[in-house]
């Protein structure tokens, strides 16, 4: 529990940054699918199974390398710390810090592409792929608003993020076409 306690209150930037990373694939990739498969003509069906297995495999890909970076860089620091304290610290707070930190930058990285869903949603509940999208992008201006600083500067960082979300709009059109 020390662990848990630790790695929320000292490592916030760093699990903040996987969510808002996650979640910026998943309504990226949700965003494209839809629009470029409902232009294309696809079932909805069709367009639901793209969408949640390519949210599936965003997940675990940014789950896997969430793991591999951090169980790496972890390691690297606690040893850098046992080296400053000249002495082992297993089993100490920092250790299960670390850890806890590892485990909660997997779920954040991996659970957080799910917000694609939500234009899914939308879109099954209204049959509207501009209410969708429009959702897209709503969900990504919001995700600058889960940035630290002042408020300038997260609409700043709202409507840099949601300019991905037209980007990948227009070629998804453009493609589709």
């Amino acid at each position: 529990m020390d662990g848990l306690r630790y790695s929320l209150r000292n490592e916030r930037p760093i699990l903040r940054r996987y969510l808002i990373l996650g979640a910026f694939d998943g309504v990226l990739v949700s965003l494209g699918i839809l629009v470029s498969s409902s232009f294309a003509g696809a079932s909805d069906k069709v367009i639901t199974i793209s969408i949640v297995t390519a949210l599936v495999a965003v997940a675990i890909s940014s789950a896997w390398n969430s793991l591999i970076v951090e169980l790496k860089e972890r390691r690297l620091e606690f040893a850098r710390l046992e080296k400053q304290m000249m002495k082992s610290l297993r089993g100490s707070i920092y250790d299960y810090g670390m850890r806890m930190t590892v485990v909660l930058s997997v779920l954040a990285h991996g659970v957080s592409p799910f917000l694609g869903l939500l234009s899914l949603l939308a879109f099954h509940l209204t049959g509207s792929t501009v209410y969708s999208a429009a959702i897209s992008l709503v969900e990504l201006l919001g995700l600058g608003f889960a940035y630290e600083g002042n408020t300038s500067d997260k609409i700043r960082s709202g409507l840099f993020i949601a300019l991905g979300g037209v980007m990948t709009l227009v070629i998804s059109v453009l493609l589709a076409r």
